[in-house]
């Protein structure tokens, strides 16, 4: 009868320590889902000044530009998920399509506020990336903890699934090049 208070206490004990531990790396992979979402929205911010801009320079482009920053409002009262992430950069990738010739604009291309804002967004990619990779970091060893022997036990106990990687496309994965965004 001790025996089997002792390995209930024991079985008991480990759970509580298991639980805690997913609990913690899966806080770890929602601060690093939001630090994501703040670069993602900052840099959309950059890229929507950047447009802002050109399109004084062309004023067929701002349809396009109220649509994309309408759609972006919507988006930013979501609450940060990788769903989240993806549709912020559907809405970018509209952004990034306005249709500008920057060539044709010499003034734009050599103003302190263009070349600033070129420097901040190739500074919210930086972040970004190291923040992608914070995100995938945390939950590769979330999946890597709640899978493995005898964690996954306790794990699908307390109804903890396996956390989404984010897998980036091929062309989202260069650098943001303004003068290749607005060229369109």
């Amino acid at each position: 009868m001790i025996i089997g208070g002792i390995v209930l206490a024991v079985i008991v004990l480990y759970g509580i320590i298991v639980y805690n531990s997913v609990v913690s790396r899966r806080n770890k992979i929602k601060e690093a889902l939001a630090a994501i979402d703040v670069y993602l929205q900052n840099r959309f911010d950059a890229l929507t000044q950047i447009a802002e801009t050109v399109v004084s320079y062309a004023k067929h482009e701002r349809e396009a530009l109220t649509e994309l920053t309408m759609m972006r409002q919507k988006i930013s009262a979501l609450p940060a998920s990788t769903d989240k992430i993806t549709q912020l950069e559907q809405v970018e990738e509209g952004l990034r399509n306005i249709n500008v010739q920057v060539e044709a604009y010499p003034d734009l291309k050599a103003s302190d506020n263009y070349l600033h804002l070129q420097r901040t967004i190739n500074d919210q990619e930086e972040k970004l990336s190291a923040a992608r990779r914070t995100y995938n970091a945390n939950a590769t060893s979330y999946n890597s903890y709640i899978a493995s022997i005898p964690n996954n036990i306790f794990a699908s106990i307390f109804g903890f699934k396996e956390a989404d990687l984010l897998n980036i496309d091929e062309s989202k994965k260069a650098e943001v090049n303004v003068k290749n965004i607005l060229r369109g």
